[in-house]
């Protein structure tokens, strides 16, 4: 079967939470380094995202084969001025007074990965963005990391943002408006 991408904003972004979308998330977050911690259970997933649905400019990018789901990402806008929660390195001078775009989430299934998926998604999620820049949080260990680095993100500091989550590195990409 063809690749399937699909772009979900306002209520029908919902599809989020569905069962495939959460088991995606589950098996992921199962693997070294998350090891089903704390911050990355059922529950806590539905709540933040839930919330994270309703940030005005909220968007799902999900990657189908069929009615298989392999590989969804999202995030959202957020204004000028601010800056990521939690215990975190301040943004860089030039960057904290622009809007900014967060990647809260990119998942691909293990079996899917090196096949140029989470690129995809992240490239779908991202293109013709309005805001000058992107920004995400990544586990120094995590597989993704890696990925991110080469495809241009610059790690700028360090966020834990929530006291049970590990420390992340803050990374971010210059989008080319």
């Amino acid at each position: 079967m063809p690749l399937t991408i699909e772009h979900l904003q306002g209520e029908a972004a919902r599809e989020v939470l569905g069962e495939d979308y959460v088991s995606l998330y589950l098996n992921t977050r199962a693997e070294p380094p998350y090891n089903s911690g704390p911050l990355y259970n059922r529950d806590r997933f539905l709540d933040r995202t839930s919330r994270q649905i309703e940030v005005p400019g909220f968007e799902l990018v999900s990657a189908r084969d069929g009615e298989r789901l392999i590989g969804f990402a999202f995030g959202f806008p957020m204004a000028a001025g601010r800056w990521w929660r939690g215990d975190t390195t301040p943004a860089p001078d030039e960057v904290l007074p622009a809007e900014k775009f967060l990647v809260i989430e990119l998942n691909v299934a293990a079996e899917e990965r090196g096949k140029g998926y989470g690129r995809r998604l992240l490239d779908e999620l991202l293109g013709g963005r309005a805001e000058p820049w992107a920004t995400l949080l990544s586990t120094p260990h995590a597989p993704a990391h890696d990925m991110y680095e080469h495809l241009g993100w610059d790690i700028v500091g360090t966020n834990r943002p929530a006291p049970d989550a590990e420390i992340a590195d803050v990374m971010l990409l210059k989008l080319g408006n």
